[in-house]
């Protein structure tokens, strides 16, 4: 059994990716990624459950399991039911069990946002809320035959977003991560808000998790409460219900959704004698709680159109729901106010904006193009919101720097004892980069990472200071100490300890080039030696005109002990331990 690939489109703001349900006692996991983002990868394993005994029977777990008395969509009761019946899926809880039905739904704008509809009870039973970022649902899963000896794998698509919900009429409508594509052959079910004229109602489920099945009520419906919900009531002349038919959609005799199924109220009965069916009325869900997320009408008819029907359709048959939007604007400017535009939005789509940060810059609330106003000087984000749920896609944002770039965070270590590697956080807009040792300016670079010489005496604390550059000035300084100058030497001492006389010889060029990763020393030379005291009292000083490559010094004269010896070549100076000893 395989499933996959199952790539980025798969992810979610939960970060939750839920799998079907395997055979076998083995799992094996693959990954692919580019060598170069393999430690960013972040994998883990919320759950695993696994069977101890023979549960998963054939394709459909359920299979077999509904009453006698349930009718396959396949027999002579489902013809004229093909459309419908494509829109309808078994839906797998976040623990992989047989859970809900529930219907793929149409929009008023025509187009394919993969809507879904099933019951409140199946996303929240009291104490447990699922989680639907990890539901399954299985399209297209029932038998070929009119006898159900047949099971089907169906066609499963993994993971969906909570989009609405409400208890006043059962209501549950979520957004599968996926958009089955055009030759699934998957619909979405028309809807009806419309409550007079409606002569019989048809129900398509899963009951127990088994293969699709078809019930139908040759009488009109009429209204009652269940549970506390605004239910259509309905007494089934064919078929029946169970566990599992939870969420399955109502249809009208002109195949339109007019509710979802929510329970029974004669389960003390045998299955095949419960007849009585409530299911939460569509119509009033159109307005449900008042808000975004607790009714319908917002996603399905996000335009305000008033439609009161809309018909079965084959995704192939829709819109694509995802829009190509950008934000056309400059990436920075330095005084007053600058325009962004949003490209490609849908024909009556307002668009609201907000900004990230508004001290350093303020949005006009709605409107296209949308108008910045500089009020500080930093890095903002504007974000665009295209306002209509027909599409994807309808977030958008743009990074602008507004008026002298930030200071910059700076950071340096020590690469070789005469040269430090720096580097800052990129800045969006900026030019250039300048660089500081010390407070004393080295160079100005594109980059933001660089190698800067050091030119002054080792254990000596160091500062590295950068600032960045844009069109529109220069930012603050900022800086960062690495600590003391390195003293690795460019030179050697010898005897130590030493008695009356020591000598003290220069690298070669060759040899110092590698010590110290700079090429500009170019000879091996000593200009000038100084003798100190453990004290740090200065005892001699010798200096050399001539730059000598070797010298011998007399230190008889000094006590013994321990002295530090300061050698310069011109450049840099640097300190050694020496003992004397007799």
């Amino acid at each position: 059994m395989i499933t996959g690939p199952i790539t980025e489109n798969e992810n979610n703001p939960k970060n939750i990716w839920g799998s079907w349900v395997y055979k076998g006692e083995y799992m094996t996991i693959e990954i692919k990624t580019p060598a170069s983002t393999r430690e960013r990868l972040l994998l883990h394993s919320n759950n695993i459950a696994y069977g101890y005994k023979e549960v998963y029977k054939t394709e459909v777990g359920g299979f077999g399991q509904s009453a006698p008395c349930n009718i396959n969509v396949i027999c002579p009761l489902g013809v004229g039911w093909e459309g419908e019946r494509n829109s309808v899926a078994l839906l797998l809880s976040d623990k992989g069990e047989e859970w809900c039905s529930g219907a793929m739904i149409m929009n008023a704008c025509n187009t394919n946002r993969p809507f879904f509809l099933t019951a409140n009870h199946c996303y929240a039973t009291t104490p447990i809320v699922q989680n639907v970022a990890a539901w399954r649902f299985t399209f297209q899963a029932w038998s070929t035959t009119c006898n159900p000896s047949q099971n089907s794998n169906g066609v499963t698509y993994n993971g969906s977003t909570l989009r609405a919900n409400w208890s006043g009429t059962d209501l549950c409508l979520v957004e599968l991560n996926n958009t089955p594509p055009i030759n699934s052959g998957i619909n979405y079910a028309g809807w009806s808000r419309n409550t007079a004229g409606i002569t019989q109602t048809t129900i398509i489920h899963h009951p127990a998790g088994d293969i699709m099945k078809i019930s139908r009520d040759n009488d009109s419906p009429v209204f009652d409460n269940f549970s506390g919900a605004q239910c259509w009531r309905l007494g089934l002349d064919q078929g029946a219900t169970e566990g599992g038919t939870s969420g399955s959609p109502y249809f009208d005799q002109n195949h339109r959704i007019i509710a979802q199924h929510y329970g029974v109220n004669d389960a003390n009965l045998p299955i095949c004698q419960r007849v009585n069916k409530f299911g939460g009325r569509f119509d009033l869900s159109w307005t449900g709680g008042g808000t975004n997320s607790t009714r319908l009408s917002n996603w399905l008819d996000p335009g305000n159109t008033g439609t009161l029907t809309t018909n079965t359709t084959n995704v192939a048959s829709l819109t694509n729901a995802s829009l190509s939007l950008s934000i056309a604007g400059n990436n920075s400017f330095c005084t007053g106010t600058s325009s962004y535009t949003v490209n490609g939005v849908p024909a009556g789509a307002g668009v609201t904006w907000t900004s990230s940060n508004t001290s350093i810059a303020t949005v006009t609330p709605s409107g296209n193009p949308g108008t910045v106003t500089k009020t500080g000087n930093g890095i903002v984000t504007i974000t665009a919101t295209v306002g209509t749920g027909c599409y994807f896609n309808n977030v958008l944002s743009k990074t602008v720097t507004v008026g002298i770039v930030p200071s910059p965070s700076v950071d340096a270590n020590w690469d070789t004892p005469l040269k430090i590697i720096a580097f800052v956080d990129p800045v969006d807009g900026a030019t250039s980069y300048k660089w500081y040792v010390n407070n004393v300016y080295i160079k100005s670079t594109s980059n933001n990472t660089t190698s800067l010489p050091y030119y002054g005496d080792c254990n000596t604390n160091v500062t590295v200071s950068a600032e960045v550059v844009n069109s529109c000035g220069t930012s603050g300084k900022t800086s960062t100490n690495i600590g003391t100058a390195p003293c690795g030497s460019f030179y050697s001492i010898a005897p130590n300890p030493a008695g009356d006389i020591v000598t003290i010889t220069a690298d070669a060029p060759s040899a110092l080039a590698v010590k110290t990763g700079v090429s500009y020393l170019s000879e091996s030379r000593i200009t000038q030696v100084k003798i100190y005291n453990s004290n740090g009292v200065l005892l001699k000083t010798i200096p050399y005109t001539k730059a000598a490559t070797q010298v011998k010094i007399n230190v008889g004269d000094l006590e013994t002990g321990l002295y530090f010896v300061e050698v310069s070549n011109g450049i840099i100076k640097q300190t050694q331990k020496i003992v004397i000893a007799r």
